[in-house]
């Protein structure tokens, strides 16, 4: 039986900055402990539960997290309910997924970070995949970066496609040290299922942007700042035809997922599968026209 949160913290010898962590799940019994026992050096943490029908709550409250439920929209108003709605102790928040890990070089360099009392509204954080006990560093597209600690009176987030983009008029920094993904902890199948659902988002998000003249331009493609030129060149990619072979052939021979073993040419596959059903979707909801 797992060590409770409480003993597995006065064991914790290493930095501990004064940040809330909010964990996102839904039935997430397989997970919610090692994500919970990663935070063994934060004092306050929540889990933010979309009403799982498992021993998710359960299993929260015995590792020592407060458990908040919220029926779950999109990940956007997930992400704004925990600010608006969560007792939260800190100023800052970090952001995690249930079958994601902290290590401890990422803690330490928050707690560097955070010392300086910096003035950013947020800062981007990159994630190893991993996939058969394999990091997929290069079929992965790492470093992939996402917002997940902020402040929480400086930011706010907005949906985009089947994930969130912040929305701040404050600055953004990045972090160097990255946090752990198991994105496959719970199999393929349910990896299936919760991308077929993502597929639909990501198509509509697609035909939306189509409908209102959106493009990407020369200067986001051009541009120094990896995230924005990673941005504009998705939605290029958005309207290539043969999308899913060019996204394959572009992890496997331009990103080198060759490298990454057995492990990568198998995520290059499921990209293959998840970018074709990208497409047939786009192309469904065009002829309909809605």
């Amino acid at each position: 039986m797992p060590k409770p949160l409480a003993e597995i913290s006065r064991s914790y010898q290493g930095p501990r900055p004064q940040v809330s962590v909010v964990i996102l799940t839904l039935d997430e019994e397989i997970n919610i402990e090692a994500a919970i026992a990663s935070c063994s050096w934060c004092d306050d943490i929540h889990v933010l539960d979309s009403a799982s029908t498992d021993r998710t709550a359960e299993l929260a409250k015995a590792a020592g997290a407060s458990v908040h439920v919220n029926r779950f929209e999109s990940f956007g108003k997930q992400r704004n309910w925990a600010i608006d709605h969560i007792p939260l102790k800190h100023d800052w928040v970090f952001h995690l997924d249930a079958d994601e890990r902290f290590t401890p070089e990422l803690v330490r360099e928050i707690d560097d970070v955070l010392r300086t009392d910096p003035p950013h509204a947020g800062y981007y954080v990159a994630n190893q995949m991993i996939l058969d006990g394999t990091w997929i560093k290069r079929s992965s597209g790492y470093p992939a970066y996402q917002m997940r600690l902020f402040h929480k009176g400086r930011m706010r987030f907005s949906d985009h496609g089947h994930g969130q983009r912040e929305a701040t008029a404050g600055t953004l920094g990045t972090l160097r040290s990255p946090y752990v993904h198991h994105n496959f902890s719970k199999g393929l199948d349910d990896w299936k299922r919760r991308h077929e659902k993502y597929s639909e988002q990501e198509a509509r998000q697609i035909v939306d942007a189509e409908k209102r003249g959106e493009k990407p331009s020369l200067a986001a493609v051009l541009s120094s700042d990896a995230i924005a030129r990673r941005r504009a060149l998705k939605a290029i990619a958005a309207r290539l035809p043969l999308r899913a072979p060019l996204r394959w052939l572009h992890t496997v021979l331009l990103k080198g997922a060759i490298l990454d073993g057995a492990a990568g040419i198998r995520y290059a596959n499921l990209l293959y599968w998840y970018e074709k059903r990208i497409a047939e979707k786009a192309r469904v909801i065009r002829a309909n026209g809605r």
